[in-house]
């Protein structure tokens, strides 16, 4: 008999092996390269802002699956090469070459895993193209964000195949260089040193779990809050304290097993609370990488669930459904025009307002940040809008009372001070035609969402008598005019606002086409220094640019419009976040299992021994579930309170606070770290009946 025979034989005889790594690099890069295939196609990368925070999160979040995916085909390749080692271990003994063997293990390597890899990037193209499909009919159904197909995607799925198919190459390449055949015979039955494991090891990871998220998370906010410094980006690394304190608080629950108040009870049990301790730190490495994918998938799908809560409820606080504001010499859309589109449209208007306000110039003092992340102090000179205290009593019901030279601050609903500027800013009050100056006092702010955003950074309340004065000297050049209105079941009315929407730009001028910060008088300080003025220029006035609400600075303000192009946005994020839950969640029970059946079939002569000692199936049954409720049961609570941690030091620290809205989301996580709980569950169940096969329990 040749040795290709011999060695066919053998690998036909350990088939689930080369299945089960197979299963492991498929499922890695199909996974893998079906997100980046749909991470980078045209479609999302122009939806996603350019270094905004959703974007660095998305990278993120993409690095960390990567590498768990890494993990657990590394995982599945340990445990090929340890059954592969027998077989090794056969062939040397027999008088094979080494080289011949390390050659004819390479060529089997490449054939084997490039068959798997190519079959996992061929299929990632359908199934990102049917995830898209599915999560656009069954969650979000927009037509404007289309899948499309990049070349980037291809790439970045071949770059990780490459990275994989090295780190198996080393795990291979390492393996050959084994040269004791006794040593390659006895790899199965091999077990780690088993170390006793102080009882202060699982509190120190607890300790350094939360002392590295609040490090990370509330200190950089603190600083600026206290002493207007921003952290360092290496300051990032304070979140290794908290991977670090994972380890910990895993390897104490893997390999920490004391007598305590009750040895009787613990010799008793002293086969399920110590068998893992012979692997406790392969283990511990398998369900710290479980944690993190677990950290991951809870956070995607939160991540998801509140971009998604955020656009149902945005502009819903408003007192009006629509608003305009335009310059006072432009000639807009009346009511009248109003009316008659609302009647073809077949809407019901309940109410329509109208009332002027002056662009004057301010003085305040705000901040700005240097490249060293320091904040500093600066006088900012713009327009602002000014709205007389009567006409915002007529439009909004709030019964407002302002002496000469006061003045309040409209804001957003829920509005929070910031670094940047408070909404008691204002030193000084001038008019751009007369010069006429006050410093006006501060009486406090009014919620109004209408308004709030139509200046930048806030709409003023004057008195009448102020209003009258400066108002008196002012052309149209320095007035705008504003328009509200209601309508019955507003989000009902979408064909209505887009009307409305293409009257209304169809009107406008290049009086009102500018990009939403630019600022006329903040154009003319810096023509007369000689500098240039970033914010000039025209934008696509068009009602179909799908940018006019965020670009334009006199964009009309719909309830329905502003819900509906925010869905079209945040369905790019809601699919990401959930597309990322879902590939932790498939690594994750897959390792688990993975997990779960390698114990037993490492541990399987260990339990015939339990039964020629007169062990019945009831006793074994009750280790393996030992061993599988760690497996499982550890990992989760870790991943599920680290993320809980995570996410109440984020929402409160973003703003000191904690509003009603992001205590909701943080119940909805709850929900999301249920549901994930009993996928798992599911996931335990199958393991547990493998396990019992594997081991000969009826």
């Amino acid at each position: 008999m040749t040795m290709n025979r011999i060695t066919g034989k053998l690998r036909r005889k350990n088939q689930d092996q080369y299945r089960l790594l197979g299963v492991c690099i498929f499922l890695s890069v199909l996974l893998v390269s079906s997100f980046t295939m749909m991470f980078f196609s045209p479609s999302i990368q122009g939806t996603l802002p350019p270094g905004g925070d959703t974007r660095k999160l998305m990278w993120l979040m993409l690095a960390v699956v990567a590498i768990g995916c890494v993990l657990f085909t590394l995982y599945g390749s340990s445990l090929f090469f340890r059954k592969k080692s027998r077989e090794f271990g056969v062939m040397l003994a027999l008088g094979a070459d080494r080289q011949e063997l390390a050659r004819q293990l390479m060529g089997e390597l490449s054939v084997f895993a490039g068959t798997y890899i190519f079959s996992g990037i061929l299929a990632a193209v359908p199934v990102s193209f049917l995830i898209w499909k599915l999560f656009q009919m069954l969650v979000i159904n927009t037509e404007q964000i289309r899948y499309s197909f990049g070349i980037a995607g291809i790439f970045a799925g071949i770059l990780f195949a490459a990275a994989l198919s090295f780190c198996i190459l080393i795990l291979g390449i390492r393996f050959i260089r084994r040269a004791d055949i006794m040593d390659i015979l006895n790899t199965c039955r091999k077990t780690e040193l088993v170390r006793e494991i102080k009882p202060w090891c699982g509190k120190l990871g607890i300790v350094l779990i939360i002392t590295g998220l609040f490090l990370a998370i509330a200190v950089p906010p603190l600083t600026v809050q206290l002493f207007r410094q921003g952290m360092p980006i290496i300051w990032n690394a304070t979140y290794l304290l908290c991977v670090a304190g994972l380890y910990l608080v895993v390897l104490s629950a893997v390999g920490h097993s004391p007598k305590g108040r009750h040895p009787k009870k613990y010799y008793n049990n002293i086969i399920s609370t110590n068998l893992m301790r012979f692997t406790a730190r392969q283990t511990t490495r398998n369900m710290c990488v479980i944690s993190l994918l677990v950290f991951v998938m809870v956070l995607a799908a939160f991540w998801g669930v509140m971009y998604y809560y955020t656009a149902m409820e945005g502009a819903s606080s408003a007192p009006y459904d629509y608003s305009l504001h335009y310059p006072a010499g432009e000639e807009q859309i009346g009511q009248e025009d109003i009316s008659q589109l609302a009647e073809e449209h077949g809407v019901n208007m309940t109410s329509y307002e109208t009332l002027d306000s002056l662009q004057l110039i301010v003085r305040y003092i705000g901040r700005d940040m240097d490249d060293q992340k320091r904040y500093f102090d600066v006088e900012y000179e713009k327009l602002a809008s000014f709205i007389s205290a009567s006409d915002f009593t007529r439009i909004s019901g709030i019964t407002i009372s302002l002496k000469e030279g006061e003045y309040q601050t409209v804001t957003s609903t829920g509005f929070q001070e910031n670094i940047w500027v408070s909404a008691d800013c204002l030193n000084e009050i001038q008019s751009p035609v007369s010069g006429e100056r006050m410093e006006p006092k501060f009486r406090g702010t009014v919620e109004f969402d209408n308004l709030a955003n139509v200046s930048d950074s806030f709409t003023f309340l004057l008195s009448d008598e102020d209003y009258s004065r400066f108002a008196g000297g002012l052309t149209d050049e320095w007035k705008e005019k504003h328009v509200f209105f209601n309508t019955e079941h507003v989000m009902e009315t979408y064909g209505f606002a887009d009307a409305v929407k293409r009257e209304y730009t169809g009107r406008a001028t290049a009086l009102s086409n500018h990009y939403s910060l630019y600022d006329a008088h903040e154009e003319e300080l810096a023509l007369a220094a000689g500098e240039e003025y970033g914010y000039t220029g025209k934008i696509d006035l068009s009602p179909d640019n799908p940018l006019l609400l965020d670009e334009w600075k006199y964009a009309p303000f719909s309830k329905v419009l502003l819900q509906a192009d925010a869905m079209e946005m945040v369905a790019v994020f809601v699919l990401l976040g959930i597309y990322l839950s879902v590939i932790s969640l498939t690594a994750a029970g897959i390792m688990s299992y993975i997990r779960s059946v390698t114990i037993a079939m490492d541990n399987r002569r260990l339990f015939e021994d339990l039964k020629k000692l007169g062990a019945d199936d009831a006793y074994e049954e009750r280790v393996i579930k030992v061993q599988l409720r760690k497996i499982f049961a550890y990992p989760v609570a870790a991943g599920c309170t680290i993320v809980g941690v995570f996410s109440l030091f984020l929402t409160y620290f973003n703003d000191m606070r904690l509003q009603a809205f992001e205590v909701k989301m943080l119940f909805i996580e709850v929900l999301l770290m249920a549901f994930i709980s009993i996928v798992l569950y599911g996931v335990y169940r199958l393991a547990f009946g493998k396990t019992k096969s594997i081991v000969g329990i009826g």
